[in-house]
């Protein structure tokens, strides 16, 4: 019933803190700010998937921030560093797509799983084509 998913380098620990955070996709920065609670600094970007889908990514536990809220951000560009959420956890990404935009931020973890999109099967059926 986790709602999305923890990214971390293999070398576990705290061994990609300070890594780079990149864009999914071009988007429009809607939340850029330090939630506290577990969440530590949390970024939230919403995507147009096509003409009538709109996704939002999550990305939380970020150590810095190099975003701003209302700012278009283009795929693969820097928007954050990986943290642990000052602290509370080892270091890693705690990353979510959202199918339902602007849901209240949430736990992390519930039995409704209604609005929220499984991270890894969105990015591989949705990458740009080669």
């Amino acid at each position: 019933n986790h709602l999305g998913e923890d990214w971390n380098a293999v070398t576990g620990g705290n061994s990609d803190l300070g890594h780079s955070i990149y864009a999914i996709g071009n988007g429009y920065v809607t939340f850029s700010e330090d939630v506290q609670g577990g969440w530590g600094n949390v970024i939230r970007i919403v995507h147009q998937v096509n003409e009538d889908f709109y996704i939002e990514s999550l990305y939380a536990y970020c150590d810095t921030i190099l975003v701003r809220k209302g700012q278009l951000i283009k795929r693969g560009e820097k928007i954050a560093t990986i943290g642990n959420a000052h602290g509370q956890y080892l270091a890693h990404l705690h990353f979510e797509i959202r199918s339902k935009i602007d849901q209240s931020i949430g736990g992390r973890y519930s039995q409704n799983t209604e609005g929220f999109m499984n991270p890894t099967e969105f990015i591989n059926k949705n990458r740009p084509k080669k």
